[in-house]
């Protein structure tokens, strides 16, 4: 009676019952939801469909992630927030220098792309895309001040002269994502873009944003 006491003691909320215990760390399931979202999307994915492809039990996934809620939170603060610094931070560095700011903002796009293979498909879709799951939650929660700060930059560039006044500051940051971001998401799925390497991406971006389509 001692011995099964103990054994239930033992046993962690949320933990399967049974001999064979199939385990995940929290930052395998991180990974392993974050990859399901970026093919199949935020709002087509439930916590069972992760802990199936996870190989645990709901009771498991329920006790790192109580809901549907903490585990985007948990996704949004401890990989999106740090990769959105990056860039951020980008801007803080060249207050004074458009051009030094943007092209290194593509070129930190494409790191991100390349090492974070969820990153480029996962923005387009749920950042960009008709079902925001993810923007709707990271405004909600962590609010858009850092958006409308860079938005502030880009503004103060184009009122000093040094950034060309025809261009629509709300539109050049989803410009600039979707230009190195779509050529990611279409690359590991399209034949007819295998021949694609990031610095071939990268390059073409910077001709884009550098010289336009002229001569």
């Amino acid at each position: 009676m001692s011995a099964q006491k103990d054994n239930s003691e033992q046993r962690r909320p949320g933990r399967p019952r049974g001999g064979k215990r199939a385990t995940a760390s929290r930052e395998q399931l991180l990974d392993i939801a974050l990859n399901l979202f970026s093919r199949q999307g935020i709002a087509n994915t439930s916590l069972n469909t992760i802990a199936k492809a996870a190989g645990v039990t709901p009771a498991m996934l329920h006790y790192y992630f109580n809901s549907r809620e903490q585990l985007l939170d948990a996704m949004i603060e401890e990989r999106f927030l740090p990769l959105r610094s990056r860039i951020v931070n980008l801007f803080t560095a060249n207050p004074g220098s458009p051009v030094n700011a943007l092209s290194e903002m593509v070129n930190v796009l494409a790191e991100l792309a390349e090492e974070y293979h969820w990153f480029a498909p996962l923005w387009m879709q749920e950042v960009i895309g008709e079902m925001p799951v993810l923007r709707t939650h990271l405004q909600a929660r962590f609010g858009d001040e850092k958006y409308q700060a860079m938005l502030a930059t880009v503004k103060g560039w184009q009122q000093n002269g040094k950034l060309n006044p025809a261009l629509a500051p709300e539109l050049l940051f989803s410009t600039l994502l979707s230009l190195v971001l779509v050529p990611f998401s279409r690359m590991r799925n399209d034949e007819r873009l295998n021949t694609l390497t990031p610095d071939i991406i990268v390059r073409h971006v910077l001709a884009v944003i550098g010289n336009g389509i002229g001569n």
